[in-house]
């Protein structure tokens, strides 16, 4: 078992897909999705991996490049989500450890998806006092699109959070925009402000109901900030996640009905947690206006997301 251990946390990880399969704040995980001896072919397959090699959808499965179309692998309805059905999120990947970081690697080869370029990433956890930090930097050999991020699923309350749990947490975002979003939850290309609608979280309030949207954050992308705090009000136990990229995906586990078997020998179920995904706007390359997602030849692409604990 590949673990980390600070004063008061624990974080256990597996190598596939660079996955966080928990973490322990004094003693109580807060972390939701597989048990720590999941079975990749029947687990969640998302849930606490790092995502790519492009996290979230890209309409139509294709982007155009350089004056080139590319056809991606789709594995939704006509586009494709989480980089494809081989992504980087159920692959694995090669790991070392060193002190209280564990570096994981993996090397995806030219055309993997439909995608362009042999891309090199590299994604390094750290722990230290009360902060999980991850860093994600990636490199490739043609030009080419990517938007990598972590996938966990968080509840606050810990273990004992059941059905719909995720809608009594209390979530606070740094972010005045939202991404409107098409029946099949694609960007519609409008980036709209959150005043009057049930996506203004700029006040720590209750989730209350399904979400599967995007945020833009505030402040300057490539500066690490503060994009959240999410607490529970019955412990009050809190975290926030800081990052250095643009926007957040937030997601309420609607998908999650019972018959997927995650901790504690108990099932995963509807609305039981919150993923919490910083990255990059989803379908970039297809939205000229939203913030790049080229990477190039000599380039690095770096995405570092911070867990604080209080």
């Amino acid at each position: 078992m590949l673990e980390l251990k600070s004063n008061g946390l624990r974080a256990v990880f597996s190598e596939n897909g660079a996955r966080l399969l928990a973490l322990e704040v004094n003693g109580v995980d807060v972390v939701f999705g597989n048990a720590l001896d999941f079975d990749v072919a029947t687990g969640e397959a998302s849930a606490g991996s790092v995502c790519g090699r492009f996290a979230g959808r890209i309409s139509k499965a294709e982007f155009e490049l350089d004056g080139q179309t590319h056809k991606l692998v789709p594995n939704r309805d006509g586009f494709q989500l989480h980089g494809g059905p081989h992504n980087f999120g159920n692959q694995n990947w090669q790991h070392k450890k060193k002190g209280n970081e564990i570096s994981f690697t993996f090397v995806s080869p030219d055309g993997d998806q439909g995608f362009p370029g042999l891309m090199r990433a590299v994604a390094t956890y750290r722990l230290e006092g009360k902060v999980l930090s991850l860093e994600i930097s990636a490199t490739t050999t043609k030009p080419t699109v990517l938007n990598l991020t972590n996938h966990a699923y968080w509840n606050m309350m810990g273990p004992s959070a059941g059905k719909d749990a995720a809608f009594t947490q209390e979530l606070q975002f740094n972010a005045s925009h939202y991404l409107p979003i098409t029946p099949q939850l694609l960007p519609t290309g409008e980036i709209a402000k959150v005043e009057g609608t049930r996506y203004d979280f700029r006040k720590l309030r209750p989730i209350a109901e399904p979400y599967d949207n995007c945020v833009l954050l505030d402040g300057k992308r490539g500066t690490l900030k503060q994009a959240l705090t999410l607490r529970d009000p019955a412990s009050g136990r809190r975290m926030e996640v800081w990052t250095t990229e643009c926007a957040v995906q937030f997601y309420t586990a609607i998908h999650w009905d019972d018959t997927v078997r995650g901790k504690n020998g108990r099932n995963m179920l509807h609305h039981q947690a919150i993923a919490i995904e910083p990255q990059n706007l989803p379908d970039a390359p297809n939205q000229p206006h939203f913030p790049s997602a080229v990477l190039r030849p000599g380039q690095t692409y770096r995405n570092r997301i911070e867990w604080r604990f209080g």
